[in-house]
């Protein structure tokens, strides 16, 4: 049996509004296992990117635990968390934020540098993952040349250069015309079979949510796991 990679358990996430709290997430519990691919839909505001924040230890759980390989990773300090999510964790968001005065080769190579890789190391790492995206041709376009779904490639590409067990991906065709995002998607399935990479995905699109073979849906702050359900309506 695939080992479980990440546990969710009792999470809650609070904001306050003035004198007001609000609550977010309400309690959710999941497990997720070692290279599975796993979709969640949901209506706006019912807490999809919040989770995937705390998921991906941008932001903090007001109570509950994330636990990773089985340990709890909020009880590291936060520099150990920064270093965690730098090495574990892959991001994509809808809005590619790449750097526009730097090429897509220094743009995927950045997480690298971070770490303190050598220059060249981090250079060509970052060469050969975007070939991976195939995008092998695009080495020195900036942004700016590129199309939107090549932008999306290079981010995907730059989330992907330390070689991350988990791969969050917020909205990440949002801004896509239907061809470019399928093509993301099959980019996407592609990374997920030849690496074993787990992918979580946040998406407001039926269509797209049924190409995982692991379906949760968001309401009011809670899980609700509907892929049996889609699968016996299809």
């Amino acid at each position: 049996m695939t080992e479980t990679l990440v546990e969710v358990q009792g999470l809650k996430k609070n904001y306050w509004l003035e004198d007001h709290e609000i609550e977010v997430l309400r309690g959710l519990d999941l497990t997720i296992r070692a290279g599975e691919r796993v979709s969640i839909t949901g209506p706006s505001g019912s807490g999809k990117s919040t989770f995937l924040h705390v998921l991906g230890t941008l932001d903090q759980p007001s109570s509950g635990r994330v636990l990773y390989d089985g340990e709890d990773v909020f009880r590291r300090s936060p520099a150990k968390i920064a270093a965690f999510r730098n090495k574990t964790i892959g991001f994509v968001f809808q809005f590619h934020h790449l750097l526009p005065e730097f090429t897509a080769q220094e743009n995927v190579a950045m997480p690298a540098l971070i770490q303190r890789m050598s220059k060249e190391e981090a250079s060509m790492r970052a060469a050969a993952t975007l070939t991976a995206v195939g995008l092998q041709h695009r080495l020195a376009h900036r942004p700016g040349e590129l199309s939107g779904g090549e932008q999306q490639r290079v981010a995907i590409a730059r989330a992907l250069v330390l070689s991350p067990r988990v791969l969050l991906a917020d909205e990440p065709t949002g801004n896509l015309d239907e061809a470019s995002a399928a093509s993301i998607h099959d980019l996407l399935d592609e990374m997920n079979e030849r690496t074993g990479l787990t992918i979580l995905l946040v998406t407001h699109s039926s269509r797209l949510a049924k190409r995982m073979p692991r379906r949760l849906n968001m309401v009011e702050g809670r899980l609700v796991d509907v892929s049996a359900e889609i699968s016996t309506a299809a």
